[in-house]
């Protein structure tokens, strides 16, 4: 009778990469362990990240990674875009702890070798769009009068009223889109795939977005075929807008806007908006993360601006509204 062998992580040893695989291999591997929880455009960006630090190393083995090259490489992206530096930071330090959940590379106590790599601070308060910025690019989308001016105006007053990401309209299909009566009921389903919280939800549109979503839909939007039928927006001939397609279309309208004089316009400045504009209407932080896609409260925080404290005297407080609820 044999007695059954137990084998040990000796005996796998020959299958497992060492010192000298080429990174880009780990690199891959990594993504591909990473494509269930992550959104492919998350994967995207982890892969320009991952890749251009390969390259700053010209052909780099498993041996190059260290905290020393890793810090350098950040440093030098710190000097030109402090943002991406501290996601490319953020995003090796996650390759490193699959790394060493894998023992493929791990550091002398058996964690990640790349524990002691310090992911830059950066101020992530967001800059909202004003009052001001709003008025003058509701009246540059009312004064339009170019063949796609009712698809401008229904996308933009739809970034305004929901907080939508970019991906997440190009994303939304016709069934999604729920006009009410009276309009102040009207909603927008996001459905998890296309959201970066996985989860779905639905989102108020007021009726100004409403009416706008409505007459594109019924007077302008194109015939479309295939799997551009079920999309909400598509393109004057009908297809798909694909994810860069869309972010140059919507970067043509804000060149209009700049040229009103709204300074640094970008899409994702709507979202800052409606998050901001909803928390000084009244929403709590916690309704704003659940409408506005965000898995905890602490990235509205990022969004959301303080009221004004002249704002704050108008407002009852505590006692004088429950003063004020008796009453009545």
């Amino acid at each position: 009778m044999h007695k059954q062998r137990t084998f040990t992580a000796e005996d796998w040893r020959p299958f497992m990469r060492g010192p000298e695989t080429p990174l880009d291999d780990l690199i891959e591997s990594f993504l591909v362990a990473r494509e269930a929880e992550l959104s492919p455009r998350t994967i995207d960006g982890y892969r320009d990240h991952l890749t251009a630090f390969s390259r700053s190393l010209d052909s780099p083995k498993l041996r190059d990674l260290s905290p020393t090259t890793v810090q350098r490489f950040i440093a030098e992206r710190r000097r030109r875009a402090p943002f991406a530096a501290r996601y490319a930071g953020a995003v090796l330090k996650a390759f490193g702890t699959w790394l060493a959940n894998n023992q493929y590379l791990t550091g002398p106590l058996g964690g990640s070798v790349l524990a002691t790599v310090k992911v830059p601070r950066v101020d992530r308060r967001r800059e909202a769009l004003s009052d001001k910025d709003v008025e003058v690019m509701l009246r540059v989308l009312r004064d339009g009068d170019n063949r796609n001016a009712a698809r401008d105006r229904a996308v933009i007053l739809t970034f305004l009223a929901t907080g939508l990401r970019l991906n997440e309209l190009r994303e939304v299909r016709m069934t999604d889109v729920h006009i009410e009566r009276p309009l102040e009921r009207s909603y927008l389903f996001v459905r998890a795939e296309t959201s970066k919280s996985h989860r779905n939800r639905r989102v108020r549109l007021d009726p100004l977005a409403a009416n706008a979503v409505h007459q594109y839909t019924k007077d302008w939007r194109p015939e479309a075929a295939g799997a551009a039928a079920a999309l909400l927006f598509v393109t004057e001939k009908g297809e798909p807008f694909t994810y860069n397609g869309f972010q140059n279309y919507v970067r043509r309208i804000g060149d209009r806007f700049k040229a009103a004089g709204v300074e640094h316009w970008m899409a994702h400045r709507c979202r800052h908006y409606w998050a901001t504009s909803n928390h000084r209407n009244g929403m709590t932080i916690f309704d704003i993360a659940a409408e506005g896609g965000w898995k905890d409260s602490e990235m509205v925080r990022r969004y959301t601006h303080d009221r004004p404290f002249e704002e704050l005297q108008a407002m009852p407080t505590a006692l004088t509204a429950m003063l004020r609820r008796r009453a009545s």
